[in-house]
């Protein structure tokens, strides 16, 4: 599914962004992820007509300098229900993200979703500084660690202040967008990837409409979150940018929230403790809220374990994984389904 981008693809999408005047002096296709393309690009110094930002916090690079170019897979390509519109979704995101004081996401200076550049949606984006968190890891110690867990806690903590006016995802079909309840929206988004793996069928442990079962019968503890938070969903190590500054490594990028939805905050304690449990990680839960998780709380959680777990599980289909490469993740996505499903029951 993901693709290099040819330069003629390159400065055309650059030229489409910032206008005829747009020059690429270099680009570098950055590793990492599976659908998506990014491409860090060296732009010349700007002359003539720039257009305004659409997105994020903080200005452009004014002397022309290094960017981030996101293109999404082109039409066409195979897509999980949720898939759709992901880079409106990610836009969108950075948009609402950027009000949050001290959180750290890319400026959109301009993004194309008409396909009259290229024959997919993109985005063109300032570049932040930093290391993805998962590559410096095994050099950081457990103090400074933990140092860091409680300070993405916090910068969580601002970001679930933001509030929506409807459940679900920005640009899903009802009832998994637009949603006026948090039961209706998640029961819905659930659904869809239960019908995904229905079609694009891959092995599965367990039954997917036995999950969406589990969700309907216990849907009260759905109806316990009144108000909808701005969600990120993929927030991961890989996703974040670390950076030293001052003489220690702070948390500078939060990257990627093109699976960002409104819905219950603690959705996102999910992949913040990726194939794991939230609850064994209590730095992190310091810096997010003095209050320990409640039974209910914990069972909304396990909700969302199998909800993300059944979607790493399918996706490798549509995008055309081999399956024996993804064994090590197949395994800790299915063992994480079932320690959700036991959970629950």
């Amino acid at each position: 599914m993901k693709r290099t981008l040819t330069d003629e693809q390159i400065a055309r999408a650059a030229a489409h962004a910032l206008g005829p005047g747009a020059e690429v002096l270099s680009s570098r296709e950055l590793a990492g992820g599976t659908f998506n393309s990014v491409h860090l690009l060296t732009l010349a110094p700007p002359h003539g007509e720039r257009r305004t930002p659409v997105g994020g916090g903080g200005d452009p690079p004014a002397g022309g300098g290094p960017v981030v170019l996101k293109v999404a897979p082109p039409a066409g390509t195979p897509l999980m229900t949720y898939e759709h519109e992901l880079m409106r979704t990610e836009a969108e995101f950075y948009r609402r993200a950027s009000a949050v004081p001290g959180l750290p996401v890319p400026v959109v200076m301009a993004a194309g979703f008409d396909r009259s550049a290229l024959d997919a949606d993109y985005l063109l984006m300032t570049r932040l500084e930093g290391l993805p968190w998962s590559e410096l890891r095994p050099g950081i110690d457990a103090e400074e660690q933990a140092r860091l867990r409680t300070d993405l806690g916090r910068l969580l903590r601002g970001l679930h202040e933001v509030r929506g006016s409807s459940f679900g995802y920005p640009y899903g079909n009802p009832p998994a967008g637009g949603a006026a309840s948090w039961r209706t929206a998640f029961e819905g988004m659930l659904a869809d990837v239960c019908a995904d793996a229905r079609r694009f069928r891959p092995p599965l442990p367990v039954d997917p409409d036995e999950v969406l079962g589990l969700v309907r019968a216990r849907g009260r503890l759905l109806d316990q979150v009144a108000v909808p938070s701005l969600v990120h969903f993929d927030l991961w190590e890989g996703n974040i940018l670390l950076a030293e500054r001052g003489g220690r490594l702070e948390i500078t990028g939060i990257l990627d929230g093109e699976r960002s939805f409104w819905g219950d905050p603690l959705a996102d304690l999910v992949s913040t403790a990726l194939f794991d449990d939230i609850t064994r990680d209590p730095a992190f839960l310091s810096g997010y809220r003095p209050a320990p998780l409640t039974p209910d709380e914990r069972r909304r959680i396990a909700m969302y374990r199998a909800y993300l777990a059944l979607i790493v599980l399918v996706e490798g289909v549509p995008r055309g994984h081999a399956p024996q490469a993804r064994t090590p993740l197949t395994a800790l996505a299915t063992a994480d389904l079932r320690a959700a499903l036991d959970f629950l029951r």
